[in-house]
């Protein structure tokens, strides 16, 4: 069987499903202001039956508890740009400030067309990491110009870095941001800022479940819906800052508008076939941070007045009828805790199915990963041997996010030619899924 808990800012629900996916249990209580104790108080409340557990998965926002972002030092391999593209020259005040990220470039990269990568300066990049040592920094962002196509001059600069300093957390970008070098270096130094947070937060929940006794892996949804190990999510918690919309509708809905009436604010999305509509162009990210992660997109209307009374009817009505407006003939349904179609108060049966509706799609889901990259390739043999190698490379990550090897596969491939590149450069994009590795019942 498996466990799902939605921690939210007002509730905090558990659903235990079995192999088939039907629900076998679940619970719903108040949360507390700690991950922690909400998590005891939900898996007391679901009873004994939660030991049978063989995965747990965890779905919350990172907006649920605003964690202060660690120092972040962040290395630029690229040739020199114009001020208006330094680093973090596009970030909010207030998010470079929390930041405070202490930044230098050196000398190297690679070109998107697959021309190898310029000699790396060693020296300089410990030097760099001297500076950090000695500020008290060891989260580190290395964003290098072309590492899509190449990611060797990273792979370089992050054995410098762990050499001067041991134990040092290394964000790399080809592993997180999209082709554009502003938002994946974004990206980035977001991923190496919240660090802290998701290390406490994975430590926090483990600790909170080895107390009532349960011994099985732990997951985090992504903000996809899909899902991640803990060990992943304490790599890249990036892609996963805002998942709860995303599960929820995807709980609620196989191709449908879908309102969130939660406790602060009414969000909404969109699905088709199941899937929810992807950005396709940078937006506003963690910490307010431009960036391009392909993530859901979510429209969010307005705060409630409390954590415990739900959005303002009225406000519902608006976000639902422009969302109707962009899908014409889309089913709406309504997901949350909020209030219910028309602002009528839904029944108590309508709020319990709506409150474990993210829940209940994280303990169905899948571990999923996306691996974008540039190839650059001559002919149809050698591109074809490129993708195939981006098919391996998936399958690896999504094995090293905690699917089960043997029930890892390649999800969907695309792949198109980048316009402003010579012939023979195309963007990949490789979805690979699997099925969480099952770990032994208490």
């Amino acid at each position: 069987m498996r466990l799902a808990i939605d921690l939210g800012r007002a509730t905090c629900v558990a659903v235990l499903v079995d192999r088939d996916g039907r629900t076998v249990a679940e619970a719903v209580v108040d949360s507390r202001p700690g991950a922690a104790q909400s998590v005891r108080d939900v898996l007391a409340e679901l009873g004994p039956l939660a030991a049978a557990a063989e995965s747990v998965a965890l779905v919350t926002d990172l907006a649920r508890r605003s964690p202060r972002p660690q120092r972040v030092a962040l290395l630029r391999i690229a040739p020199t740009s114009h001020p208006a593209l330094a680093p973090l020259a596009d970030w909010p005040e207030a998010a470079r400030a929390a930041v405070d990220a202490l930044t230098a470039r050196v000398p190297g990269g690679a070109t998107l067309t697959g021309r190898p990568p310029a000699p790396l300066d060693r020296d300089a990049v410990a030097a760099f990491a001297r500076r950090a040592r000695e500020a008290g920094i060891s989260a580190f962002a290395v964003c290098a110009a072309g590492a899509p196509a190449e990611p060797g001059p990273e792979l370089d600069a992050a054995a410098a870095l762990a050499d001067t300093v041991p134990g040092a957390a290394i964000s790399l970008s080809h592993e997180i941001g999209s082709v554009g070098l502003r938002e994946r270096e974004n990206a980035t130094v977001v991923n190496a800022a919240l660090g802290g947070w998701a290390t406490e937060l994975a430590a926090e929940t483990t600790r909170a479940l080895r107390s009532a006794g349960l011994t099985a892996p732990l997951y985090f949804a992504r903000d996809d819906g899909g899902l991640i190990s803990a060990e992943y999510f304490r790599r890249h918690p990036v892609i996963a800052t805002a998942p709860a919309t995303t599960c929820a509708a995807r709980g609620a809905a196989a191709r449908a508008g879908v309102v969130d009436a939660g406790a602060r604010s009414v969000r909404c999305l969109t699905l088709g076939d199941g899937n929810p509509e992807r950005s396709v162009r940078p937006g506003q990210g963690p910490l307010g941070v431009p960036v391009h992660l392909g993530s859901p997109v979510i429209h969010e209307v307005g705060p409630g007045v409390s954590d415990t009374q739900p959005a303002d009817p009225d406000v519902i009505a608006r976000v639902a009828a422009r969302q109707l407006e962009r899908v014409a003939g889309a089913v709406l349904l309504h997901t949350g805790g909020g209030v219910g179609e028309r602002g009528a108060p839904p029944a108590a049966a309508d709020v319990r199915a709506r409150l474990t509706d993210a829940a209940r799609f994280a303990a169905t889901s899948v571990c999923r990963i996306a691996s974008e990259r540039l190839v650059a390739a001559a002919g149809r043999a050698e591109f074809e041997l490129r993708l195939a190698t981006a098919r391996d490379r998936a399958l690896s990550r999504v094995v090293a996010a905690g699917a089960a090897p043997e029930t890892a596969r390649i999800e969907s491939v695309s792949h198109a030619p980048v316009a402003y590149l010579p012939a023979g450069v195309h963007r990949v994009t490789v979805h690979a899924v699997g099925q969480p590795a099952a770990g032994t019942p208490a």
